[in-house]
């Protein structure tokens, strides 16, 4: 009479094909998680960039080419935004950049937005 049944040898066999699938799955998802995050880092810096450009724009005064920065809270985070104002050869344009990162490492700019801004009047 012969046993059924799988012997030891392929329990092992098959325990180690179980964990190496596994393993690639956690990999999988943990690199999903972390493109999740830098995707809404990368959205929440463009809301603040827009809304700073919009400010910009609605601003009455001529702008100079002196460049400002700030920090704001959203989304439970700190971020710090500059903008950057460059003459033109045009001198009823001017060029304004703003960019936007994350306070802890204001070196690292997530998002950047630049747009151009009519002389009032002219």
């Amino acid at each position: 009479m012969k046993a059924k049944g799988f012997t030891l040898l392929e329990l092992l066999v098959a325990m180690a094909i179980f964990a190496t699938a596994g393993m690639a799955i956690m990999q999988a998802s943990s690199a999903h998680i972390r493109s999740l995050s830098q995707l809404d880092d990368l959205t929440i810096a463009s809301y603040i960039a827009a809304n700073q450009m919009q400010l910009a724009m609605l601003d009455n005064e001529w702008p100079g080419k002196e460049n400002t920065q700030g920090e704001l809270e959203m989304a439970n985070r700190s971020w710090l935004w500059r903008q950057q104002r460059s003459k033109l050869t045009d001198d009823d344009l001017r060029l304004v950049k703003i960019s936007v990162s994350l306070a802890q490492t204001p070196d690292q700019v997530l998002y950047q937005l630049q747009s151009y801004k009519g002389k009032p009047g002219a």
